[in-house]
Order: C-alpha cells, then sequence, then structure tokens
C-alpha cells in the first residue's frame, strides 16, 4: 500500500522594486524591461497573465539552476512575478527540481484571480512529476496545496485476477489478465493459473494533474496514476481521478480504475 506525501515549497519572498511616479498607469514592458533572471538561473518559460487581481497582465517567469552545465535536470526551480502596475516583484521555489518543467494558468480556487499550476517531472521511470500551487492575488505570495495521490492497493489472485482497492471511494474494482497469461505463466508468476507467490500491486503518484474547466467558471484538476503488476514496466492499469476546491481545500469528486492495454 501506498501512502501520499504533501510537496511544498522551501521559501517565498517578495521584493518592491522603485516606482516610477505615483498614480501613473504602467504600460506592459517590452523584453528588453524584463528584470533579469537571479545568477545561476535560466530562463525557461516567460507568461503573461493577471495573478495579481488587477486586471492588468503580470510577466512570470520559471527560472531553472541546472545540476550541471550539460545536464537536462534542474536541480532547482523558481518563479519570478513581477507586476507592472504595483511595481512589485514575489519570488517563489519549489521542494525539487526536475525535467523539462511547465507552468499553467488558472482561477482553481474560486478567488476570480489565477493560480500558478507547476509540474516537474521528475525523470525516472515511473513517469511521475510533482506539482505545486503559488498564488499571488494583491501581490501577497502564498502556497496553496494539490491533491495528494489515491491509496491504491492490490494483490495478484489465482486465475489472473488482480482487485485494485481506492481507500478514498473505498471501490474495488476486479482486473482480469489473462490476456497477459502467456508473459505470466512463463515467467514463473503463474502455473496452470495458479499463483506461484504472492505479488502485491505497485501503484505510482500522479504522472498527470491536469486543470479542467468546470461549469462555475474555476478550474478542476484531473489526476492519473499509473498501477504497475509484477515489476515496473507491467503497467496493467490507470487510476483517474477529479479533484475540486471546496472552502480551503481540495475534494475528490470521482475516481475510476481503467485497465491498461497490454
Amino acid at each position: 500500500m501506498w501512502a501520499g506525501k504533501w510537496i511544498g515549497i522551501v521559501c517565498s519572498m517578495i521584493w518592491g522594486i522603485e516606482t516610477s511616479g505615483a498614480g501613473m498607469a504602467v504600460p506592459t514592458p517590452e523584453a528588453s524591461q524584463i528584470a533579469p533572471a537571479p545568477a545561476v538561473y535560466e530562463e525557461l518559460k516567460i507568461a503573461r497573465q493577471d495573478v495579481t487581481g488587477d486586471a492588468r497582465a503580470d510577466i512570470i517567469t520559471l527560472l531553472g539552476k541546472r545540476f550541471a552545465p550539460d545536464s537536462p535536470y534542474y536541480e532547482q526551480l523558481k518563479l519570478m512575478v513581477q507586476d507592472p502596475v504595483a511595481k512589485k516583484v514575489s519570488f517563489f521555489q519549489t521542494t525539487y527540481g526536475g525535467y523539462q518543467p511547465e507552468m499553467s494558468f488558472c482561477d482553481f480556487v474560486g478567488n476570480k484571480t489565477k493560480q500558478i499550476l507547476v509540474q516537474a517531472p521528475t525523470g525516472g521511470s515511473a513517469g511521475t512529476s510533482d506539482f505545486y500551487l503559488f498564488s499571488d492575488k494583491d501581490n501577497n505570495p502564498a502556497v496553496l496545496p494539490v491533491p495528494q495521490p489515491l491509496t491504491i492497493s492490490g494483490s495478484y489472485q489465482d486465475g489472473y485476477k488482480v482487485p485494485l482497492t481506492i481507500k478514498e471511494t473505498n471501490q474495488t474494482t476486479v482486473l482480469d489478465l489473462s490476456d497477459r497469461k502467456d508473459i505470466y505463466e512463463e515467467n514463473g508468476v503463474y502455473k496452470n493459473g495458479k499463483l506461484v507467490q504472492p505479488v502485491e500491486v505497485l501503484p505510482n503518484t500522479f504522472s498527470v494533474l491536469k486543470p479542467v474547466e468546470a461549469a462555475d467558471g474555476t478550474c478542476e484538476l484531473r489526476g492519473e496514476q499509473r498501477v504497475s503488476g509484477v515489476a515496473n514496466a507491467d503497467t496493467i492499469a490507470y487510476v483517474e481521478s477529479l479533484w475540486k476546491w471546496v472552502n480551503d481545500g481540495w475534494k475528490l469528486q470521482s475516481a475510476q480504475v481503467k485497465k491498461a492495454q497490454r
């Protein structure tokens, strides 16, 4: 059985920058006016979205510090949010690094302002990613939680059957893996349909947390977790979940198990 853990951020800070004049409207800056990235960090992505709630586009820069000069792995990731109207800059830092990080924007919490969702692939064979959710409404930087992976358990049974149970919903789905019986028999997992020795499934954390638009104008998150069988490469199922922000946290709306194609 796998138990999820919450991943947060190490630190956040907000810096003020010099103003050009009280009460003056500030136009969207050109690329040459964007504040430079901190030393040793590279600019990975730049987006213009209103994340402070003043109806003016802010500049959000995703920054990365490489593990080595020729490494594709960024050992540290930061977000720099520049508000050209308030003349303020906020910095966020993720707990872990990652490969080819991405960011997306939507109002997840229902406060009429977009938050920033960062996905950082871990690069392992499991295909999982770390996810972070940041808010900078009214130039008040805050770290918001993301949904926790579902707790999935199961073990192989005679007849090439595998019941998968989702703890959060108390839902059990029985997978029929008889289409893999030749491989399982050849590798000594089964003998004439009888299980040779106990085998527990290997659930993974989220590989996907994707924003999906809801009817109320906010975004929900659709998650996907891969479940392996006798080995990591033996993918037997995907567990999909739908999450909605209610009051001050994420609430599971639905979950379903889908058998993986061989």
